[in-house]
């Protein structure tokens, strides 16, 4: 009997090794972005609950549930959260959604179930009440050091379920249309790219176990080296966006640790006995409010870049062309009164003519995070140049001052999320961190960028590069 060609020996599982590599890096990338998800969205949802701890604990102390139910309803709008107080018997107390009336008990529900023994507790459901999926993450509220009450909050994760089917269904999509190319170039060149494809198939298993460090080396058909450098970039990006989420949880968590940490380390003071005296009580309640005032200002920012991402990724974002002048005006008024405090005066130059396709509100933003940064690094009577100027085929916005200044090896970092020059300075000034960051975003999705020239002592020059009315397209930069 005689034996079956080559291509037919290696031709079906060939194709086998391609789509298996494929599904599986696909995957790894569909859990890592609902992980990556969750664990954003409860660590949200937990700050949102420690910051409303403190309300609930003022209503429990006088037994007011009517006004704590009428106190959840109203926070729960203002932060587009669900809220539910749950006391130790399982009884519902108070919920931004329902009448808690109307509420079963809910000592069975396992992130209740855990904040009861003092720890917070996270699950992900179906809500009875609300008839969609639901994350919900409950803390304890201790009074005495007992568990008087869990604080329960959630949110929707029903738009991440549909987002992630649409990526799965385009997924399998893109499976059968390399399917079909792997199937054709197969019938060509099976001879030359056997080795080559068994070395790439090598090389998918590993980033699928998640050695991501690992390179191919492109070797074969311009296709198969192709495939090889591709796989190579993706594995690249998913270890960039993997160190980015480590990053960027780990950051969050230390920005918004230190805040909370005072916060409750002066409560505590403050439960001790330091009420007693006026003075103390009255210094330590201030630092509770700074420190209150800088969490709000984290969370905010973060709001903000979550926002400026999701609605330029979703093409949301309204842009109208509109003189430029009018922003650098309202930007100055803005952001006068703060300089003049320092006696820094602030001056600005921009053609009256000069039109730009903008976001008007967004573009503000970013110029006043600028000269904010500007006023705060600047000395006293010092002067700070806002200039608007066209060069290049593009429109330049700068913001020079005669501050500081920034060494140079801080320079391509400076835009990262929550990277600082000096952290004691930065934070003593009020900064969260985040400033640079959303000026690149804005940046961005305008389809610009932003450049930044600076020495020590000598000041610093960042300067906005936004596309003019004539160009149609908008390639912002990745973020």
């Amino acid at each position: 009997m005689p034996k079956s060609r080559l291509i037919w020996q290696i031709y079906p599982a060939y194709l086998l090794i391609v789509l298996l590599a494929f599904f599986v890096l696909a995957g790894y990338a569909s859990h890592a972005l609902r992980r990556f998800y969750y664990e954003e969205t409860a660590t949200h949802l937990d700050v949102r609950a420690q910051l409303l701890a403190t309300g609930v604990q003022g209503f429990l102390a006088a037994a007011d549930y009517a006004g704590l139910d009428r106190w959840a309803k109203t926070v729960g709008t203002q932060s587009d959260t669900r809220v539910t107080v749950i006391l130790p018997s399982g009884r519902v107390a108070a919920d931004s959604h329902e009448a808690p009336s109307r509420m079963d008990d809910h000592a069975d529900r396992p992130e209740i179930a855990k904040a009861m023994s003092g720890v917070p507790g996270t699950a992900v459901r179906d809500s009875v009440t609300l008839g969609q999926a639901m994350m919900y993450h409950a803390i304890p509220v201790r009074r005495d050091g007992r568990v008087c009450a869990v604080i329960r909050a959630s949110v929707s994760v029903s738009a991440v379920h549909s987002v992630l089917g649409r990526i799965r269904q385009r997924l399998v999509w893109a499976g059968v249309l390399i399917t079909v190319l792997t199937a054709a170039l197969s019938l060509l060149v099976s001879r030359r790219i056997m080795r080559p494809v068994e070395n790439i198939r090598r090389g998918a298993e590993r980033f699928a176990a998640g050695d991501l460090e690992f390179r191919l080396a492109p070797q074969g058909s311009g296709e198969i080296v192709a495939l090889a450098e591709t796989l190579n970039r993706m594995a690249a990006q998913l270890r960039g966006l993997e160190t980015m989420r480590r990053d960027f949880v780990a950051n969050v968590s230390h920005e918004l640790k230190t805040p909370i940490t005072a916060i409750k380390g002066f409560v505590e003071t403050l439960q001790d006995g330091a009420l007693e005296k006026p003075a103390d009580a009255k210094r330590f309640m201030e630092v509770i409010a700074r420190n209150a005032d800088r969490l709000g200002a984290i969370v905010s920012d973060l709001l903000t870049l979550a926002r400026i991402e999701q609605e330029s990724e979703h093409g949301r974002l309204a842009f109208v062309d509109a003189p430029l002048s009018d922003v650098v005006a309202g930007v100055v008024e803005l952001c006068r009164p703060m300089a003049a405090a320092k006696h820094i005066e602030i001056s600005a130059d921009c053609p009256e003519n000069l039109v730009a396709p903008m976001n008007a509100q967004l573009l503000e933003q970013a110029l006043a995070n600028l000269i904010d940064n500007a006023v705060k690094y600047s000395e006293p009577k010092t002067n700070i140049a806002l200039s608007v100027t066209r060069a290049g085929g593009e429109i330049q916005v700068t913001v020079a001052d005669q501050g500081v200044g920034i060494p140079a090896e801080h320079l391509p970092r400076i835009f990262e999320r929550f990277y600082r020059v000096d952290k004691g300075r930065s934070r003593r000034l009020g900064g969260t961190g985040l400033g640079l960051a959303i000026v690149k975003h804005i940046a961005n999705a305008h389809g610009g960028r932003v450049t930044v020239e600076s020495r020590p002592g000598k000041g610093s020059r960042f300067t906005l590069h936004l596309r003019t009315s004539d160009q149609t397209s908008m390639n912002p930069e990745p973020t």
